[in-house]
């Protein structure tokens, strides 16, 4: 795995969403660099990492990374703040319930609510159809560095993260959407995310404009996690962090006991 780092002081696991890449990250670095180590993994398929084909990319797969990460860069620290964005912080939130005892704070931003249905399962993708979509994922991503180049001259996002969104392996997305949206065995999971316990602060933000993901998602969320402090932003869309320059969630972590410590926030490898 390639995992991104930067800043001083105690560890803030930082999670991308679908297609993302570590280096989503890099502004809130910027933001709060001072004060908390950001580490960002590139999760197992997706940007720098490594894409083995033969991959469950299911939720014991991605939890265990995230394990993997955590005994790396917070050692034994005793609780770290943890924040995700859009499947990344369904990831999160995930990880968080089953290690409550580690998370000090959880940041969620724009996080799906489940849809468990057997309606679509890329297991049971077979036959024809099933080559052609992944030829034509694998012409995609090909042909991603010339496509993203008027996303990048427009400048509404860092270009090294329009970059990364090119490098996801189709098996990965598609088995990953799958494990934290659409399985139906995500309803075991909510019994451990009610028990996360008042003492971890939980933050639910979303951008009232956001046509991917509803910001009705925050009231859902908040029947399971009832002291979440529930956070609409007016605008900003899915990639509401990246248009306000991370300031919501530099905000939040504000109100976060941490002590400040210098540091120069550059997000490196």
């Amino acid at each position: 795995m390639r995992v991104w780092d930067a800043g001083d002081g105690p560890p803030l696991l930082a999670i991308h969403g679908l297609g993302g890449s570590g280096r989503y990250w890099s502004g809130l670095a910027d933001a709060v660099g001072e004060r908390f180590r950001v580490v960002a993994p590139d999760l197992a398929g997706f940007g720098s990492s490594d894409k083995p084909r033969d991959a469950s990319y299911d939720r014991a797969f991605h939890l265990a990374d995230i394990d993997a990460v955590v005994a790396a860069y917070a050692g034994d620290e005793a609780r770290i703040a943890v924040a995700g964005h859009s499947l990344g912080a369904m990831l999160a939130l995930v990880w968080s319930a089953h290690h409550v005892e580690r998370v000090r704070a959880l940041a969620l931003v724009a996080t799906p609510y489940p849809v468990p249905g057997e309606r679509w399962d890329p297991n049971a993708s077979r036959g024809p159809r099933a080559t052609a979509i992944r030829a034509v994922a694998g012409g995609f991503r090909l042909a991603w560095p010339l496509l993203s180049l008027p996303v990048i001259a427009s400048g509404r996002y860092p270009g090294p993260v329009v970059r990364d969104f090119g490098r996801q392996t189709l098996r990965a997305r598609s088995r990953t959407l799958w494990a934290f949206w659409s399985d139906p065995t995500l309803r075991d999971e909510f019994a451990a995310i009610e028990r996360i316990p008042p003492e971890t602060r939980v933050l639910l933000a979303h951008a009232a404009d956001d046509v991917r993901v509803p910001a009705a998602n925050v009231e859902r969320w908040r029947r399971h996690i009832s002291h979440a402090e529930p956070l609409l932003v007016p605008e900003g869309g899915h990639q509401v962090l990246l248009r306000t320059r991370f300031r919501p969630l530099a905000t939040w972590l504000d109100g976060v006991d941490d002590a400040p410590s210098p540091g120069a926030p550059t997000l490196g490898a």
